[in-house]
């Protein structure tokens, strides 16, 4: 990737958001992990390209390994005051047996 700090989760799929679709034939679903530990958190990632054709086939409630990068940026819009942007970007999915 880019250098960027990787980590991992394991926990339930518990949304997938709509596909957006990117210029060059590129495509990002938003997807959200329900994580396995003692005080589950919902963790909203960000897929793109194969690992998001990935994600639009598994199913709701299904159980997941995700290896993510951690990503931010200071963002400056061509209008307003310039922001800070933190995304996470998964970078493998795979099911945990059950």
């Amino acid at each position: 990737m880019s250098g960027a700090p990787e980590y991992e989760l394991s926990g339930m799929i518990e949304a997938i958001l709509p596909a957006v679709q990117l210029p060059k034939q590129r495509i990002k679903v938003p997807f959200v992990v329900l994580s396995d530990t003692l005080r589950p958190q919902r963790i909203l990632l960000e897929a793109f390209d194969a690992v998001a054709q990935q994600v639009q086939q598994l199913p709701l409630r299904e159980k997941v390994r995700v290896r993510f990068a951690l990503e931010g940026w200071l963002w400056h819009p061509p209008q307003g005051a310039s922001r800070y942007i933190t995304r996470l970007v998964a970078l493998t999915i795979e099911r945990i047996p059950t």
